[in-house]
Parts: C-alpha cells; structure tokens; sequence
C-alpha cells in the first residue's frame, strides 16, 4: 500500500536524574529540553532551508513593494497568492518546484474566489471548507508533496472566507492570487535557468499510476489517511462553524488556521504541534505587536519584516516547527496591521483563536483516534 507520512524525528532523551539533590536544576532541565523532540533541529539542515527560504521570499517581497510603494487596490492580494505558492514542492529543485507551483497557481486563484463567495453563508462557509479540508487530508495517502498541495489551496479558501469581503471581489481574487502564485513559478524556473542547471535530471516525485493506486488502497476505514481526511476535515468544519456561531468575522479564522497547520494523520505528530503551535503563536504575536508599533508607517521597513519573516517561515518549516510559527505568525499580523488593522488591538483575538483550533485539533483525535493509537493520548 502506497502512503507516505510525515517524518518523524527521534532523538535520545537525556537523563532525567541529576541535580544532586537539590529542588531545581537548571542545567539538567536544559539538557533535558534541548535533548526532546518538541525542540528538536531537523530533519532539514538549518542553513541550506533558510537559505531556499530566502529564494521562496524574493516574489513575495517584490509584490509586497508594487502593492505598498504603489497603494495598489490588490491589497496584498499578490503577495498572498506567491506566500502560498511557495509551499509547493518547497524542498524540491528549482525545476520541479515550479511544476508543483505551476499547477498550484490557478487552484489558489480559485480556492481564493470560493472562498469570498460561500463566506456570504454560514452552512456555505463550513461545507465548502470542510470538503476542501477531507481532499487535502486524504492527499496524505500519495505523498507530502501533494498534501502540502492541497493544505496550500485550503488555506487560500480559508483565508478568503476569513475576510468577508463582497462578493463582486471574487473574480479580482482569483485574478490577483493566481497572479501572485504564478509569480513565484516563474522565479523558480529563473533560479533553474541560473542556479540548478546540475539538476535537470531531477523528476518531480509525481507518477500518476502511483498515486491512483495509493488512492485506491486507502478507501478503507482502517487506513490512518482516510481517517485523518474525515477527521481533518469535520475539524475545519468544525472550527468555521465555532467562529460563526462566536461572532468572531475579523479574526475567527485563526481557529481553522490553527486546526490546518497542527493536525496530521499520526497522532504524536500532532500532539508535538500543538504544544509548538502555542508557544510559537505566542512568540510571533509579541515580536509582530512590537514591530506594528515601533515602524508603524513606514512601509519601507514593514516590507523588509514582511518578507524576511516569510522567507523564515518557509526556511523553518522542516528545521523547527515553532519558529516556523513564530515567523509566520509575524507575517500575518503586520500584514493584517499594515492594511489597517491594529496589531496590538487583535493580539488576544488572535490568541484565542488560537487556543480554540488547539483544543478542536485535540479532541478530534480523542473522539476519534487511529486504531491503536488511544492509548497514546497523555
């Protein structure tokens, strides 16, 4: 049966004896969290995935000029559209990663116009999410390329909702995202012409045969994939109903946010991510407060935090997962402060929301674990 899940890190666990007696040990209790895997470095080696963030980073930061040096009426729209293009493929060649791109680009263009759309409607909102959300998941069971695909589109959808934005701005949505997207496919197929010429032999992972027959061979109950696509999307279903019902329109989407970011089909996966998720959130929220305030303005420097924070995120994915949530939590609240929007006034909003996707995310998997797997919730 053909599936592939997230990697996992192990690592040995220092000692937890020591201290000499004594009622705290400092040292032993660094030792200690340096040596679990919440605070793990890897699988990705740090300096390489910075620097192919740094890469991912450069469309997004050329749109973020033309739309703030230009007071463009997309609003950011571009730049959205080429910060989700570029996680497709990411830790593929230039040359594959803009075939993923490539074919990403037209689906977050869409993605982002049914969103606008079904977000006129409550029981809309949830159902258009939550069937995105069930593709997405069950995209686990070909490859994590193709999941990080569908996560990519869902999150386009997800954050179209989150607006509520008319619905005469859904063919300009779809416009602006696909243009956005499209950007950063064309910045991949530069870098291949200049940087990965030694690589075109490289093939893009993908193989039709194999991917209808991993489909197929995971239409059981008894496959984690198609649990975790029930399961991931009745949860993002569950996190739209949750902000509608709380009145929550201009940050609500923090909680299905949360629930996509954290939740995967391995049970201690998740749980890892939702103890990271938190703290990560937490630490982008103080470092994006304090940068609103202190350059607010000045679109110059926002534009340059813009997009070193997007070209972290992209480069922290696979290293850490809670600096990755650190850095695109800062992305997200400048952005949403530079369009107007106070970032200190939405900071415990969007802690909420926050906490709300984490205990939506766990009790999906209390409800419904993996067979075998109940026993492994602590």
């Amino acid at each position: 049966m053909a599936s592939t899940k997230t990697p996992q890190i192990t690592l040995t666990q220092a000692p937890s004896g020591g201290g000499g007696g004594r009622l705290f040990n400092a040292a032993g209790t660094a030792k200690r969290l340096r040596a679990s895997p919440l605070f793990a470095i890897g699988p990705s080696e740090p300096g390489p995935a910075i620097r192919r963030g740094a890469l991912l980073a450069v469309p997004i930061g050329v749109s973020l000029g033309i739309e703030f040096g230009f007071d463009s009426p997309t609003k950011g729209a571009i730049a959205t559209g080429a910060l989700l293009a570029g996680f497709p493929g990411m830790d593929a060649p230039a040359g594959p990663r803009a075939a993923w791109q490539a074919v990403a680009a037209p689906l977050i263009g869409i993605a982002a116009a049914i969103g606008i759309l079904s977000s006129q409607s409550a029981p809309l909102a949830v159902l258009a999410l939550g069937l995105l959300g069930a593709i997405a998941g069950y995209c686990f069971s070909v490859s994590l390329r193709l999941a990080i695909l569908g996560l990519s589109v869902s999150l386009a959808l997800m954050v179209a909702q989150g607006l509520f934005l008319p619905t005469e701005d859904a063919a300009p949505a779809l416009l602006w995202a696909t243009v956005g997207a499209l950007g950063q496919a064309v910045w991949s197929l530069l870098v291949r012409l200049v940087a990965d010429r030694a690589v075109d032999d490289e093939e893009s992972g993908w193989s039709w045969a194999a991917a209808r027959a991993a489909l197929a061979s995971n239409l059981t109950l008894s496959s984690p994939n198609l649990r975790h696509a029930i399961r991931f999307g009745t949860a993002l279903a569950a996190g739209v109903a949750l902000y509608r019902l709380l009145g929550m329109r201009d940050h609500g989407f923090w909680i299905p946010l949360t629930i996509l970011f954290v939740m995967r089909p391995e049970i201690d996966e998740t749980h890892k991510r939702l103890i990271l998720r938190a703290l990560g959130t937490v630490l982008g929220l103080i470092l994006a407060t304090a940068a609103a305030e202190a350059f607010r303005g000045d679109d110059l420097v926002t534009g340059a935090i813009l997009t070193a924070s997007a070209g972290f995120a992209f480069g922290l994915l696979t290293v850490q997962y809670a600096l990755f949530t650190a850095a695109i939590t800062v992305y997200v609240v400048l952005l949403s402060d530079t369009l107007g929007e106070p970032a200190l006034q939405a900071a415990d909003e969007r802690a909420t929301g926050t906490a709300l996707g984490i205990l939506i995310a766990f009790l999906a998997f209390a409800i419904w674990p993996n067979p075998g797997e109940g026993k492994e919730v602590r």
